[in-house]
């Protein structure tokens, strides 16, 4: 029997004695999990795919709140009910975890040359307390007239997310994955000559380590491809082969997908010499599941209770359809990874499942506001495979538009409107896009977005770090809204 269903079925027996065992965990565990009981605790799981904007979102979303006062929430029942009283941000009781660097990802953005914060390279995370007025005080003279609500956000790097399905994954089947994708384009054009040694490397053969390493590095480097070159793709494994983290024995990423293992049987595979090609890198693989996947999903994602998946839906349709329908692979693969249901409080604490999901397109400042719709509705289409693994558990996913930080301007040329904002270099630019679907493009409907070249937008310039200013956004409030909304009453 698993450890929660032992503690599931002690609060059936004995309720008291469970709830009174939580101080074993210590006494700021206890306390966690009372507030859980309570209902005044729960973890947020901000979910995005690599370069979707992740970081700048939860530094924004702690700003919003922060500044609530000032900042434009209208969408946020707390704040258009003045029932937000307070906001302030804690470390998370996990000392093993770095504090999410929102100071300094709030003063770049508020600098004179602002700047995006830099990409995650290890995890993060913070605690927010809300201080709420108690609505139910006014019908009961007993009840307090406040109380407090804490967010749990954690920030990972969002190429660990990819690693997830390999829990539920043997390294022959990976394999045969890897064979899969390698194949066809864009990957086969990248991975080059490599593909021709991995397709001919023996299984069976016994491992040369000089040679195994000199592979291994080549497929990092046709990893970071996938991820740097001019589009993106999102399916990429294993994500700590490109950014590691904090790692004792770097052996653990030194190994790589045997192409040729479909040309044998598993009774052959499992028959090979422990020195064989085969034989190591599935220990490596096994290894890297064990020390590095499975305690990041414990850590991070197995006690969620709201996910918000972030989407970048405007680059993905710039990319084409391969990358399309690889983001679309990649989304259906995680939501795999998640347990989601509706549970009572008691069963949610010891056995938590996600009671709510909401699918989010960032980085719609890129493109007119008449089009934000239709970037809404593309979203819906893109995520229908996750949304359905979502909906098959008995909740109702909700798809939303948003732009964590605004960027841009409308602004009129030639009697057409079109975006205006900060470039890369901190110059104004300006540009005019192709009309945004609300479905994804066949045929030649790709011609218009394949040859439209997105210019990178540098923060909006006039945010005062000083003066603790807003970060301008798009429907930031309505995400918030429809995340916590009912946890604040």
């Amino acid at each position: 029997m698993k450890e929660s269903e032992g503690l599931v079925s002690s609060v059936f027996t004995n309720p008291i004695k469970a709830v009174l065992d939580l101080a074993d965990e210590g006494m700021n565990g206890a306390s966690t999990q009372f507030d859980k009981l309570r209902d005044q605790r729960f973890c947020i799981g901000i979910t995005g795919l690599s370069q979707s904007g992740k970081s700048t979102f939860i530094t924004s979303l702690i700003n919003q709140l922060l500044q609530h006062d000032t900042a434009s929430l209208p969408g946020f029942s707390p704040v258009l009910t003045d029932r937000l009283l307070g906001v302030k941000i804690h470390p998370l009781d996990a000392p093993e975890l770095p504090q999410f660097p929102y100071d300094d990802a709030y003063r770049g953005l508020a600098s004179p040359q602002p700047h995006w914060p830099p990409s995650t390279e290890d995890a993060s995370g913070c605690l927010l307390e809300l201080r709420l007025e108690n609505t139910g005080a006014k019908f009961n003279p007993f009840s307090r007239k406040q109380f407090s609500l804490y967010l749990e956000i954690r920030d990972y790097p969002g190429e660990w997310l990819l690693d997830l399905p390999l829990r539920d994954m043997s390294y022959s089947r990976w394999c045969a994955q890897c064979n899969a994708q390698y194949t066809q384009a864009p990957r086969a054009e990248l991975l080059g000559e490599l593909l021709t040694e991995l397709q001919h490397l023996d299984p069976l053969a016994e491992a040369d380590e000089a040679i195994l390493k000199a592979l291994n590095q080549r497929y990092v480097a046709f990893l970071n491809a996938c991820k740097y070159n001019s589009k993106s793709l999102s399916l990429i494994q294993p994500g700590r082969f490109l950014i590691p983290g904090r790692i004792d024995d770097p052996e653990i990423l030194t190994f790589l997908p045997l192409l040729k293992c479909g040309g044998y049987t598993e009774g052959q595979l499992n028959a090979a010499a422990k020195n064989s090609y085969y034989k190591v890198c599935q220990r490596r693989y096994k290894r890297y599941i064990k020390e590095l996947v499975e305690p990041f999903y414990k850590a991070f994602f197995s006690r969620i209770d709201r996910q918000l998946v972030l989407v970048d839906v405007v680059n993905a349709l710039n990319a084409g359809p391969d990358y399309i329908d690889d983001m679309r692979q990649a989304l259906a693969n995680i939501t795999d990874s998640f347990a989601y249901g509706s549970r009572n409080r008691l069963l949610q604490l010891f056995s938590p499942k996600i009671d709510k999901v909401v699918f989010a397109a960032t980085k719609i400042d890129q493109v007119l506001s008449e089009d934000h719709e239709a970037v809404r509705q593309l979203l819906s289409v893109i995520v229908k495979q996750a949304y359905r693994n979502a909906q098959h558990e008995g909740i109702q996913p909700i798809c939303e538009a948003t732009a964590a930080v605004r960027s841009s301007k409308e602004v009129k040329h030639e009697n057409q409107l079109g975006i205006s904002g900060f470039g890369a270099d901190g110059n104004p630019i300006g540009y005019i896009h192709p009309k945004i679907p609300n479905r994804i493009p066949e045929g030649d409907e790709w011609a218009a977005f394949l040859t439209w070249k997105i210019p990178p937008l540098n923060p909006p310039k006039g945010i005062s770090y000083q003066n603790d200013d807003a970060i301008p956004h798009i429907r930031l409030d309505s995400i918030l809204n429809a995340l916590i909304g009912d946890k604040c009453v």
